[in-house]
Order: structure tokens, then sequence, then C-alpha cells
């Protein structure tokens, strides 16, 4: 027998997600677990027809061989079954929207995942398999989305749920009948309940967050609490209440949370209740009301934690000035940071403030240069920084104003909160901030892949920044190659605050050397063993035009973040000691990371700097990632304007070289070629399929080369001559000339074709049959010439001279020299290296191994005459 069966106290998205797990298990029975909400036995009056189900005490549950539990894992919930969840011979499914819980039933099988109701796991499966629903089941089915999510409101709602009623939608769901049960008036008794909320509500601030909690009694059941609880939520716009009940013998808890600082689920777990993060009930059968208020208030001051507080929006440095400043002063000021309101310090303290509104009409009337002090407005919203950020949004909307200035704990000021910084932070959550959870915390990861040397001195760098009312951050390559699991020992460091200050400070306390680059806020930070640490202030950016260098200025971490080119490139660990190594994440760069996503931040992002173009194909190509779909139409889209010809020719060759430069850019420069970069760096430039073969033949020829030597060749100019082959010379010059080529790399391009040429030309005939003759034909040239020379013939014997050179002859040198000469008679001379160079000469030809035989072979070809 298999039985389909939910949690006590059943609720819409719970009775909707069991009719739905018949239509997956037709053969299971539907079997509620014990008593039902008052909405659902109402519902269940009048449409009961349409849901056949089984009294519990008729189930045996020895005939029990699978059990289907929706919408909740804990088995206190769920009645009478609890006592199948330990039999072997029972197959627990579960489905089920709410967070994990220690004690959560672990089943065989199901899909438990976050979202605003369990039935929207349920028609995701539907439609994957095609199970036709009725416009009725469609009600019923977005009765039980809607319920949990607040007709879609609730801060839990995901896009799945968006998805699953934009289906149910489409299937005949009667809107005005599911309105009915989620918008029905209170009736006598619950009118009443809902005038004892009201005057019962006692409102707490608690570690920041507004919380109400009511104490009521109630002379007898009255068919459901939860109605006029949603109502008296509505009448006060408030984020999280909870109500103690009274109803007999018995007191219910019941909470509702709009926030995600506040889990209510975990809460009333302490109360022997469940529910998920936004609401939950318990039903407590003894104890006293007033003690059970008491536990609450302490659980409540363990688990509540503000999801971002003001405070946390503030960054230093605040923006202010002198009562003694002029009003051009305070114009200036205010245009160049963009501000509405301008906090006036006196001495350390804060006096008050002045608008842009109130600055421009004195500047109107002349005023420029006339002292602030007079016009100074003490009428101003404050908020403490521990607040929430719903609560600044009420004091925002209560005084009409659209700054509110910061205070701490010891009432100093620290900074003007605005309307925009607001809007910016309901749309970044802390979730993305901070990502805390299992997996987010940096910390092992970073202990196994740098040394504990370093890991020590990434420690002392978050604690300096802390001592100087700074945050440190790493930020960029690092990140995302830790979580790649590639080694990368390069390390970035962002300061919001000063980067020079903190650089200072640091490189005292490590006994280091800090060289600073003011204009840029930057410095470079070098250790006794010479281990550098770049750090930069944290600053966002602007273009004045297209494709021109952007202009910088102090900002918070999420702004210099957000000027950052891709996703992946945008995640910081903070090194704070309170959370060392907390990954910060505001773009997501995580997720495209794990889905191998080269993902641009922002549309414009192209237009501003093209440049990206060729990161964006290097990314892709390096790590075999993808372009994401919106990306590469954005790279298309900036190559058809042509903005890649507006950036400076520099800047292009300077990508370009970077890219040949790389191990293995074969790939790389396809991509360019099917995007039309290649065309767009010169129309006749292409990767033929002979080009790239040479390309790939000298990968390993590299590898060979630089092992010899000991020296890395220059690998680019020797692909940029390989993509240059099929253009005539004037071309090749023209391109040096447009891409600002120094002289020296303009030679080595144009004279480097010439001499390949010239070499293959040479290297076929049968004078350079002998090693000593292929050595003096090669020694002049550059290797770059000879290894270029070398992809680009066909002929083996070719290659195998050059070869021969460059792993033998290049290196072979006599053991005698001018002081031997001198000990056998022969007196300093240009003679000397005459008579060295026919000796190396016939060495090269294998004919000399030892000095002695060199010294003999200059005794008998010599003569003593030409001593």
């Amino acid at each position: 027998m298999q039985v389909i069966t939910t949690h006590v106290g059943t609720d819409f998205d719970a009775l909707s997600s069991m009719i739905a797990a018949k239509k997956l298990y037709p053969e299971a029975k539907i079997c509620f677990p014990g008593f039902l909400s008052g909405e659902v036995k109402r519902f269940l009056i009048i449409y009961g027809k349409i849901i056949q189900s089984t009294p519990p005490e008729m189930i045996d549950l020895q005939k029990v061989s699978r059990l289907i539990i929706v919408d909740t894992k804990l088995i206190n919930r769920i009645g009478i079954f609890s006592k199948l969840i330990s039999k072997k011979c029972v197959e627990i499914h579960i489905y089920d929207h709410h967070p994990p819980h220690p004690k959560d039933i672990k089943g065989d099988w199901g899909v438990c995942k976050e979202v605003g109701a369990t039935i929207t796991l349920f028609i995701s499966l539907i439609k994957k398999r095609g199970i036709f629903i009725t416009p009725i089941e469609a009600t019923l089915f977005l009765l039980g989305i809607y319920e949990d999510t607040g007709s879609l409101i609730y801060s839990s709602t995901t896009p799945l749920d968006l998805e699953a009623a934009n289906f149910l939608l489409s299937q005949g769901a009667n809107l005005e009948l599911i309105s009915s049960f989620l918008n029905r008036d209170l009736n006598e008794k619950q009118t009443r309940l809902l005038n004892e909320f009201l005057k019962k509500a006692k409102t707490r601030i608690i570690n920041g967050v507004e919380v109400v909690i009511i104490s009521a009694e109630a002379d007898e059941f009255i068919g459901g609490f939860s109605l006029p609880l949603h109502k008296f939520i509505d009448l006060k716009n408030l984020e999280v209440v909870f109500a103690l009940i009274k109803s007999k013998e018995r007191i219910y808890l019941i909470a509702r949370s709009r926030t995600p600082s506040v889990n209510v689920g975990e809460v009333l777990s302490f109360f022997g209740g469940g529910g998920h993060n936004f609401a939950a009930s318990a039903l407590i059968r003894e104890g006293d009301i007033k003690e059970i208020e008491e536990k609450l208030y302490q659980v409540l001051e363990e688990i509540v934690r503000p999801h971002l507080t003001v405070g946390e929006l503030i960054k230093p440095p605040a923006r202010t000035i002198s009562p003694y400043a002029s009003i051009k002063e305070a114009k200036d000021i205010l245009e160049k940071y963009s501000l509405e309101t301008l906090p006036v310090i006196d001495k350390g303290k804060f006096v008050g403030a002045v608008s842009r509104e109130r600055i421009e009409h004195l500047i109107s009337h002349n005023a420029e240069n006339i002292p602030l002090k007079n016009y100074i407005s003490q009428k101003i919203a404050a908020i403490p920084a521990f607040f929430s950020i719903k609560k600044a949004q009420e004091i925002m909307i209560e005084n009409k104003t659209k700054d509110l200035m910061v205070f701490d704990s010891e009432n100093k000021f620290i900074g003007v909160l605005s309307g925009l910084d607001l809007l910016n932070a309901f749309h970044s959550p802390k979730k993305s901030l901070r990502e805390y959870g299992e997996g987010n915390n940096l910390e092992k990861l970073l202990g196994e892949a740098i040394p504990l040397k370093i890991q020590n001195l990434l420690r002392r760098a978050g604690r300096i920044a802390q001592e100087l009312g700074y945050r440190a951050f790493i930020v960029g390559g690092f990140v995302r190659d830790l979580l790649l699991r590639i080694e990368n020992l390069d390390i970035d460091l962002v300061i919001e605050g000063d980067g020079i200050s903190f650089a200072n400070v640091f490189a005292q306390e490590i006994r280091g050397e800090a060289k600073y680059h003011k204009d840029f806020g930057t410095a470079t930070i070098i250790l006794p063993d010479g281990f550098k640490l770049d750090t930069a202030t944290s600053r966002r950016e602007f273009y004045p035009a297209p494709a021109v260098l952007p202009k910088v200025e102090p900002a918070p971490l999420r702004e210099d973040l957000l000027r950052r080119d891709f996703t992946v490139n945008t995640m910081a660990i903070d090194l704070s000691p309170s959370c060392f190594g907390q990954l910060i994440d505001f773009f997501k760069g995580r997720e495209d990371l794990k889905q191998k996503k080269v993902r641009v931040l922002h549309s414009e992002s192209f237009i501003q700097d093209p440049t990206r173009i060729f990161r964006a194909i290097r990314f892709e190509q390096r790590y075999n990632f993808i372009l994401e779909e919106r990306t590469q139409e954005l790279i298309e889209d900036t190559l058809k304007k042509g903005l890649l010809d507006k950036l400076s020719r520099e800047r292009v060759r300077d990508e370009f070289i970077q890219i040949l430069e790389e191990d293995r850019p074969d790939r790389i420069i396809q991509r360019m070629q099917e995007l039309g970069v290649l065309r767009s760096i010169h129309p006749q430039m292409e990767l033929t399929e002979e080009i790239e073969k040479k390309l790939d033949s000298l990968i390993d020829v590299f590898a060979w080369v630089e092992t010899l030597s000991g020296e890395r060749v220059k690998r680019w100019l020797i692909r940029l001559l390989l993509l240059l082959e099929n253009l005539d010379k004037d071309e090749v010059e023209k391109f040096c000339r447009k891409y600002r080529f120094n002289k020296e790399e303009r030679d080595s391009v144009i004279k480097g074709r010439l001499e390949a040429e010239r070499i293959l030309k040479k290297l076929k005939s049968f004078e350079t049959d002998t090693p000593s003759s292929i050595y003096y034909l090669l020694q002049p040239f550059p290797r770059e010439v000879l290894l270029f020379a070398m992809a680009k013939t066909k002929k083996k014997i070719v290659k195998k001279k050059i070869f021969l050179f460059l792993s033998k002859l290049k290196g072979i040198k006599t053991k005698v020299n001018g002081d031997d000469l001198k000990k056998i008679g022969y007196k300093p001379s240009p003679k000397f290296k005459e008579i060295l160079e026919e000796v190396k000469k016939v060495k090269l030809d294998g004919l000399l191994t030892t000095k002695k035989e060199e010294m003999d072979y200059i005794k008998i070809k010599f003569s003593r005459e030409e001593k």
C-alpha cells in the first residue's frame, strides 16, 4: 500500500501538494495526519468531493510499503505515520520546500528545494511529464502557491513559483475563487481577536530588527487564528510578528516574517513547532504564557541578526564640510560626489546639514563666498547604524526625506544613507554580500592553497585594516583561481578606506617597503623576502566617452567590483578578523564559475572598454568556458559599431600580443575569427587551416627551445609573423605603423619575413650540408626568425638543420682561448680571432673533441711563422 500524507494543521499548500502527488502516484491513498487549518476545513465543506481521502485510523500501517510525505520533513508533524519512518521495509518519498533542519526525515526519494511553496515543485514535475490537469485542479494548486507566497509578494517567492503560477493560469485557474478564500472578511469572533492584537501588540527592536509580539487570550478556538493575524500584519505593515494565544488549556504560537533576518521556523523549533523561514506555528499544551513569552525574547536575542544593517551600507570616508567653509566649496563637493545632502562637522561634532537645493538657491543670489555656518539646517532625520534597511525605509517615508544621517552606538556621526543606497541594498541582499552557509567560507580552501606564511600575512592585513577603521578584501583573479583550484599567488587587496594609509602602516608592521601611486590610490607592499602584495583603495570609475580610459574616485567595495569586466572576476574574500575567508559575491560570479560561463557585468561594458572583448575570449578559451549568450551578442554589436577602431592602437596591440603569448592561443585566435575580431584588427588577417597547423606545431617547439635555453622566446612575434604571412610587404608595414610598434618590434616583423625567406632558400642548397656551414648561416639571426622559418617550411631536411643549430651547434664553444695561444708562443693580434674561429669550425663538424685535440690542430694548422 502507498500513502500520501502531510503535516498536521494542513494548509492549502499541503492540500494542493497531496492532490498533485496523487497524479504522480495514482495508486496511493491520500490521508490527513491530524487536524486541518480553518480555511482548508471551509474549503473541504464546500468542495470536499473532489478529494478522496482515507482517515488515518483506516490505514493498516503494517501494509504500507511506500510513504509519500509532502510539505514537511519533520517527524513530529506527521501524526501516526511517524511510526513508519524507522521501518526498513517502507520506502520514504519526500517533497518539501522548507529549509533543512537537523531533525529532518531522511527520504529515499523525492524533491526538496527552497522555493515559495511545495506545490511549485510538483507543478514543475507535472509539466515535465506532460500530465493533464483540470481547471479545478489548477485553481487549487494556485491557491497553495498564493497562500504560501503572500500572492507572490513574500521575499521567499522564487522565479520557479512565478513560472508555476503562470502555467496554472494558462490551465484555467480561477483567481476569483482563490481570492474568496485568501481575502475573506473576518467573522465576529475573529474581529474581536484582531482588536485584541491591536491592543496587546508590543514592539521591540531586537538586534536592529523590529519585532512585534502579541500575548492574547481567546475563550475558545475561533476557527483559524491566521486570518486575523494576517489582517493585523497588513494593517500595520509589519515585518516580524509572533502571536501567543491562550485558548482553554492550550497556547498557540503563530509567527510570520517578511524578512530573511528572522527565520520563524528556526525560532519556533525551540517550542516544538515547525514551518519555514516566513511562516511557522507551534502548539504548546502546558506552560505559563508569560514564561513562554520571556523564553521567546531570549531565543530571539540569540537568533535574530539583521539581514543588512544601515551601518553596513555606510562606507568611509564620509563626505563632510566645515561650517566655516564657503557656499561655493559646499557646491563643489555636492557636485563632485553627486550628493543631495552634505553633513556639517565642527571639531569632530555633527552640527547639521545643508541640502543641494538650499546651496543652489544661495548661489543664484550671488552668495558663493559667504560662510556656510548661517545656513545650516538642524532639521534632519537620523537613524542608528544597527537598524535594518526596512526600518530605514519606514523612517524616510515618515519624514518625507531621501537622506538619513547615520550615527553609531556612541552617537557619533558616521555617514549619510540615501534612498539610492537603500534601493541598491534591497537588490543586493546580504546573502549576496556574505552568502553565509556551507561552502561559502573559503578559509579552509585558503589554508590548502597558499603557504602558512602568506595566510598569516593576510590575517594581519585584515586586523590592521580593522584597527584603522577600514576593511580589507582579496579581489580579482586570485579568488577566481582559488575556486577553480588553480595555483595563483598573485594577490591583490582592496581597502574600503584609504589604501595608501593602510599600505604605509602595514609595511611598517611587517618591516617591508611600500611603493605608492597616489594618483590612483594604489601601492605595492614588498616584504623582506621579496614577496609582493598589491593594494588599492576601493574606487568607482566612470567613462567620459566610449573607448577612453576611465576616471576614478573612492567608493564602497560593491562599486569597486562593479567596475570589473566579468562576473567571475568580481568575487572578493573578506579578511576581517570576525569573518576571515568569507566569500563576497554580489554578482553571482561563483554560479557562473560553476556553469563555466563568461558573463559581462552590464550592457555598456564593451562599449566603454572594447578591450574587454579580447579578455572575454581569452578567459573563455583558457578555462574551457563558454560566452554567455547575451555577452556574445554584445561583443558582436560592439564590433558592428566599429568601436574597436576607436581604441588607442597601442591598447589593441598590447591585448593582441598578450593573446599571442598564451601557451595555446590557437583556440583563442579561432574564436576571434568566428566573432569577427581578426577582421577588425586587419581585414586580410585570416586563420587558415594551414596556419592553424603551424601554430599548433610551435607549442612543442617553444617548450623544447625554452627548456634548452632557460629563456622565454618572443612567442607573440613568431605567431604574428605567421598570421601576417599572406599580406604583402606594404600591408605589413602599414599594419606595424597603424598599431604603433616601436622601431625594434617593427624591424623584427618586417625584416623577420625577409630573413626567414633567405634562410629557407639557402638551407635547401648543398652549400649547407656541413654543421659548420649551417652554424655560420644561422648564427646571425634571432631565435624568433629561425623558429618562424622552421614553422613556415614543409621541408623536413630544412627543419632538421634549424633544429640541429638550436639544439646543439648554437651551444658549441672552443675549449682553447687567447691565454692558451699566448702560452704556446703566439703574440696577441687580430690573428687570434681567425685561429679560434677556424678551430670552432672544425669542432662544429665533429673533428675535434678535447682541448688537447684543439691545441694539436692549432700547432699543425698554423705555422710558427704566423706566431
